[in-house]
């Protein structure tokens, strides 16, 4: 075959890989960063693996997909998008972006995240210190809690609220640990000095690869300390699981109280479930915990050492 008679072919293929990368761009619709409260911040990364956009798109990014289809150019930004966690760190999409209720209005200073990576998460706010004491005892999925008189026993489904009083409760109150994952509190505090905990693979020593996750808070009073921590995925079956200290992060330590084996623990199966109740403790749990130098985490068959991990933040 002649020169001549290449060309059109070698024209052809040049024209398919041009119009390929018009196309594989066309994906990413950049109009849409100023249709998400702070868009510009994580700007196409927002629903895109990549931050070029286009291609694979995060959980976040399929969420909006599921919402507007292809290549439309509706309004997606709900209060429905907003109160989604989806990348599942703990947060919703409106806190991630500074817009909590999802009316379209960023708080002004509120810090950006990313709704779609599951290890972008605001900062924990600091934690203030209340005088009611509140109990959770769990029979099977049966809580009853209990409370100094005088409080009013509040509920949210995220730790950081909104939260809701629960009209005519008294103590003792009984309610079920079934549905969504729940928190509770006295008026406008949790029991006592709060402690956030993420629990995952990285922060084991040494790290751990696993989709693993946990989260929750746990709290204190005096020497009372209380749990309301939820866990799921391991990739092997639940053996043990513990609070240590005195360590800081990246460090190992001993068993300051065992979690497992008790009524602390409700697993749901036996790669997931929730530790939720009450327990006194040493003066010296008490100490590492004040000092921030005490961390939760989950031995499993697999990972005998440890598969998922976090350290309990003041």
């Amino acid at each position: 075959m002649n020169q001549k008679n290449k060309s059109p072919f070698i024209l052809s293929t040049v024209f398919c890989a041009i119009l390929f990368v018009i196309l594989e761009n066309a994906h990413a619709r950049s109009f849409r960063e100023g249709m998400i409260p702070n868009g510009n911040v994580n700007r196409c990364s927002n629903c895109h693996l990549r931050a070029s956009g286009g291609g694979p798109r995060t959980p976040f990014g399929e969420a909006v997909r599921s919402i507007v289809g292809g290549g439309s150019n509706k309004p997606f930004w709900t209060a429905t998008l907003a109160a989604l966690d989806s990348d599942g760190d703990g947060f919703t999409n409106g806190q991630e972006l500074g817009d909590p209720d999802g009316d379209g209005n960023a708080e002004a200073g509120a810090k950006i995240t990313h709704p779609g990576n599951a290890d972008s998460f605001p900062d924990i706010p600091d934690p203030e210190p209340v005088s009611t004491t509140l109990l959770i005892e769990a029979d099977g999925k049966d809580l009853t809690l209990t409370w100094e008189e005088g409080g009013t026993l509040e509920f949210a489904e995220n730790f950081l609220g909104p939260w809701s009083p629960i009209v005519g409760a008294t103590s003792p109150f009984q309610v079920q640990a079934e549905g969504p994952m729940k928190f509770y509190r006295i008026g406008d505090g949790s029991g006592g000095q709060i402690f956030m905990v993420f629990l995952n693979g990285g922060q084991e020593v040494p790290a751990v690869g696993t989709g693993a996750k946990g989260s929750g808070t746990v709290s204190i009073d005096g020497n009372q300390l209380t749990l309301h921590v939820q866990y799921k995925g391991l990739e092997s079956d639940f053996a043990a699981a513990h609070i240590h200290g005195p360590a800081a992060k990246g460090a190992n330590a001993g068993v300051l109280l065992g979690l497992s084996g008790t009524d602390l623990h409700q697993p749901s199966d036996s790669r997931a479930g929730m530790f939720t109740g009450s327990a006194e403790v040493s003066d010296e749990t008490i100490e590492a915990l004040m000092a921030g130098e005490a961390y939760m985490n989950i031995h499993t068959s697999g990972h005998g050492g440890g598969e998922i991990r976090g350290q309990l933040n003041p």
